[in-house]
């Protein structure tokens, strides 16, 4: 059976008819501007034509707006089943302006003419009352005049089919209308796949952010949690001290988490976290709580760096530590933040563990494309028994 007899059983095959309706519904505010065709004279077939250009007028200036062409590709997808992407809020071109124009005018047109066949031939379907009711009188019939009788009841039966054939007919003629004239143009793919890098960036500093508060956090609490299990007998206050350090992290991560969730709903999130490298300290202290010994070196007007410049320091600063509490060998851990006048530097180093140099390490990947947005340039590493991570940040554009 082919696509087209197919169609003919399902629903979704006679999707013209309310898309044909909708265009007769658009119609209507411009027929007033038909009565234009009465100041001029002539016999009724061409006061009908005239009346036809003040209505498509109306139309054409209508669907040159951006507006209307979004709307048009909203209700092609809805109603006739096209997956004709959405123009976004593109100031469309010319080109695409004159297009969605046309398609306006032609699904108005279209859209009536439609209606005009399908009246006519559904009408057909009731001459058989006549027939059914004893009423064997003439009567008119496509210009002829006829008797009824029982011939009516298959013609009936076949004009309703034909009414079924134009219906299902129109489906596709509709839905190749639409794709011509209201898919996007280049310019308006250009615009549709830049958004669609902007959503990709997006995604990935949300993973970045999520990766970086929430790993962050674990490895804290994880680690808080295990000295406190050794020391709930021994040590109740250094318990107490740990408990509240895992309730202070988690809950930092909660507000972080509520803010990227509310980005992913594209709802108003909560207000975003605005932790900088004013508050390097706090990290400090927490790694401490954790049982790493941080030697905290801050030189520089910190409070004074660019607001974008010292959330990333933090967050690099944080990713530093993260790692030096997972796997970092004995000894001290140096963190170092120097705000100088054309940059910023920031280097956090600890003693590697006996198994030798890490792998796999998904946040530092995360960090450098941090750096590298703002320009700037990320080395981590071991450097022999020590790993090494340095971040230096250009604050001016020749920096």
């Amino acid at each position: 059976m082919s696509g087209f007899a197919r169609s003919l059983l399902r629903p979704d095959g006679y999707r013209s008819v309310p898309y044909a309706l909708l265009g007769m519904a658009l119609a209507l505010p411009a027929m007033p501007f038909a009565l234009v065709a009465a100041l001029f004279p002539g016999t009724p077939r061409l006061l009908f034509v005239l009346a036809l250009v003040p209505v498509a007028t109306v139309l054409a200036v209508a669907g040159l707006s951006g507006p209307m062409r979004r709307f048009g590709v909203a209700v092609a997808n809805a109603v006739l089943g096209t997956e004709l992407p959405s123009p976004g809020r593109v100031r469309p071109a010319w080109p695409d302006r004159l297009r969605s124009a046309a398609w306006l005018v032609l699904h108005a047109g279209l859209g009536v003419l439609l209606l005009a066949v399908e009246g006519v031939l559904l009408i057909g379907v009731f001459i058989p009352v006549m027939w059914l009711n004893g009423d064997q009188g003439q009567f008119a019939f496509f210009g002829t005049t006829a008797v009824a009788g029982a011939w009516t009841v298959p013609v009936a039966l076949g004009m309703l089919a034909l009414a079924l054939l134009v219906a299902a007919a129109a489906t596709p003629v509709f839905r190749a209308g639409a794709t011509a004239l209201l898919s996007p143009s280049a310019t308006e793919r250009a615009a549709l796949a830049e958004r669609r890098s902007a959503v990709l960036a997006q995604r990935n500093r949300l993973a970045r952010e999520l990766h970086d508060s929430i790993g962050h956090t674990l490895t804290t609490s994880t680690i808080q949690a295990a000295a406190a299990a050794d020391l709930v007998e021994a040590d109740p206050a250094q318990v107490r001290r740990a408990l509240g350090t895992i309730e202070e992290v988690s809950r930092n991560a909660l507000e972080d988490l509520d803010h990227v969730l509310g980005l992913l709903r594209e709802e108003p999130a909560a207000k975003a976290p605005t932790r900088t490298l004013a508050e390097v300290d706090v990290l400090a202290v927490r790694a401490r709580e954790a049982g790493l010994d941080v030697r905290l070196a801050v030189t520089g007007p910190v409070a004074a760096l660019p607001a974008t410049v010292s959330r990333e320091g933090y967050r690099i600063v944080q990713e530093g530590l993260t790692n030096a509490l997972r796997h970092a060998g004995p000894g001290a851990v140096d963190v170092r933040v120097e705000a100088g006048p054309d940059r910023l530097g920031i280097a956090v180093v600890n003693a590697l563990a006996g198994d030798g140099p890490r792998t796999g390490r998904r946040g530092l990947a995360g960090l450098a494309e941090r750096v590298e947005a703002l320009r700037g340039e990320l080395d981590a590493g071991p450097d022999g028994r020590q790993w090494r991570l340095n971040a230096t940040i250009p604050l001016r554009a020749g920096a």
